[in-house]
């Protein structure tokens, strides 16, 4: 384990808090592996109603985390975290009862709210942990843990469909309950740094409902990073099917840049979050990842015009290793700007907020991508350039007009006019 994961790589006192994200990440891994199989084959859905039915939770999903972002702020982020993964247990367990539409749509609706309001907190749980000086390197440590358990989820699951029986595919479900469970057991016995931040109650609670919804300059730098994000339905939609359709390389060469992405980023992503704790540092990082993931564009467009499969497959990597890149400076951005930006009294709330940005790229991405850029060809890709160039050219801009907001209200708390103003 030292071998694998060297001291210097985990912050001290976030062993632990490793420990829990391995655990989920393997269980979520077994679950996105399996699901589908076991919906269609097992429960006996359609894939209309499959599709039906995450959408649905998908909504209910993008609503939750901001409420319970607050509920945390008056609480603590780490009980609140129990309870969203004590009930992703019952949820997950609960799809081994599941033999209709309407069951499942209850079930998927319950665990779309939990897992979704459960992201912002687990960003949150790391400052606590391991305090303010190491949260971005925490952050970039546990996307490493996070892939490494996705993977070996994702393994274990090839081997119930291998099977192919209701009991392997059960195995499944229940095998995600149980690591939700022994997560929040985990999370039970986890020690938060003594002091920090004060709940909300504790300093008051006056003021209007939601402020992070109401800060323009926050949501501001959502939507930024939420363009940049887009790096992730291009891997996941956007590289497959022009890679199938529009290129000579082989399909089994979609399975390579997968491998390559997960790689690279399990190697890299602590090293390129360095560097970065500050705001500033974190806008430079998006503005890096704009011009690279344009770069990145560049090189899918062109091995559509590669005639040999060595030179498409030559020109493809080189595409996933910048698109790669820019996703680990994105990603290194996005926890700078999102904890930066967040005043400390309603930080849950806040970090939730920024996560709109996220749901809203996992909503229409795909119809971006697929609709936009894969339908449009060449012209579709310079689009899409274009647009993670301005985002990261947007970024620092945003950042300073943000950061400088923040700072005031922090100057003159007793304003009520400039703290309206901040929230517009």
């Amino acid at each position: 384990m030292n071998g694998a994961w060297p001291r210097p790589m985990v912050p001290p006192g976030g062993a632990s808090l490793l420990l829990v994200g391995l655990v989920d990440a393997t269980g979520t891994g077994l679950y996105l592996a399996g699901a589908v199989l076991f919906f269609t084959k097992i429960v006996g859905l359609n894939v209309a109603q499959v599709g039906t039915g995450l959408s649905v939770a998908g909504v209910l999903g993008f609503l939750a985390p901001v409420p319970f972002g607050r509920l945390a702020d008056g609480r603590s982020p780490r009980m609140v975290l129990i309870g969203l993964h004590l009930t992703c247990a019952i949820g997950f367990a609960a799809y081994a009862f599941v033999d209709d539409f309407v069951s499942f749509l209850v079930v998927a609706g319950l665990l779309g709210v939990a897992e979704q309001a459960a992201r912002p907190m687990n960003q949150a749980l790391a400052e606590q942990v391991v305090g303010e000086e190491h949260r971005t390197r925490m952050s970039a440590t546990l996307r490493v843990v996070y892939n490494v358990g996705y993977t070996g989820g994702a393994l274990l699951a090839a081997l119930a469909i291998q099977t192919g029986t209701r009991t392997s595919f059960l195995a499944v479900m229940v095998g995600d309950a149980l690591s939700f469970l022994l997560s929040a057991i985990l999370l039970a016995f986890l020690r938060v740094r003594p002091g920090g931040r004060p709940p909300r109650a504790a300093v008051g609670g006056d003021g209007p409902p939601f402020p992070a919804l109401r800060d323009r300059w926050y949501i501001a730098a959502s939507g930024v990073n939420a363009v940049l994000l887009l790096h992730m339905t291009l891997l996941s939609v956007g590289v497959p099917l022009w890679i199938t359709t529009r290129t000579s390389a082989p399909e089994w060469v979609v399975a390579v840049v997968l491998v390559v992405n997960t790689v690279l980023a399990v190697l890299f992503q602590v090293r390129v979050a360095r560097g970065t704790e500050k705001v500033s540092d974190g806008a430079v990082a998006l503005r890096r990842a704009g011009m690279v993931l344009a770069l990145c564009c560049g090189c899918f467009a062109a091995a559509a015009y590669v005639g040999s499969v060595l030179s498409a497959l030559a020109v493809i990597l080189t595409g996933t290793v910048l698109l790669t890149w820019g996703e680990l400076l994105q990603s290194a951005g996005q926890w700078s700007l999102s904890f930066g930006l967040a005043p400390t009294r309603s930080r849950v709330e806040y970090l939730a907020a920024f996560h709109l940005g996220s749901s809203v790229q996992v909503a229409v991405g795909p119809m971006l991508v697929t609709v936009g850029v894969i339908a449009n060809g060449p012209a579709g890709w310079a689009g899409l350039a274009v647009a993670f160039l301005g985002a990261g050219l947007l970024a620092r801009w945003v950042a300073e007009k943000a950061e400088g907001r923040l700072q005031l209200a922090a100057e003159n708390p007793d304003t009520p006019e400039l703290q309206k103003s901040i929230t517009g």
